[in-house]
């Protein structure tokens, strides 16, 4: 009778085939994980690259502004001016920015997963 149900062979199959579901289900998190690495490394890279445009173009609009209004300090005073009023609105709606940035990420991340 065990020869007829073949139960060993059966037992063998099944664990092979939750050894397989196992093995997908790995790869398919591996994937969404090297997705997620990937984004975030182009993101950075495209964050640092950002900087590095703003410096120069706050420092060439520093020197227009000292240029136009004949001094050698002005601009730049301007310049810092205007990034401590946005430092300042930062600082201040410290909650809404902190939710913004929450609700990108979970976007973001909902949207690879």
């Amino acid at each position: 009778m065990s020869d007829f149900l073949k139960i060993g062979e059966l037992k063998e199959n099944l664990v092979k085939l939750i050894e397989a579901k196992f093995e997908l289900t790995k790869l398919n998190v591996q994937d969404k994980i090297e997705g997620i690495a990937v984004k975030a490394a182009y993101a950075l890279i495209t964050f640092i690259l950002g900087i590095v445009v703003v410096i120069f173009l706050s420092i060439l609009i520093a020197l227009g502004i000292n240029y136009l209004l004949k001094s050698s300090w002005l601009g730049f005073l301007i310049m810092f001016g205007i990034y401590a009023i946005i430092l300042t609105i930062f600082v201040f709606a410290k909650d809404s920015v902190q939710l913004t940035i929450k609700k990108r990420v979970e976007e973001i991340v909902d949207k690879n997963l």
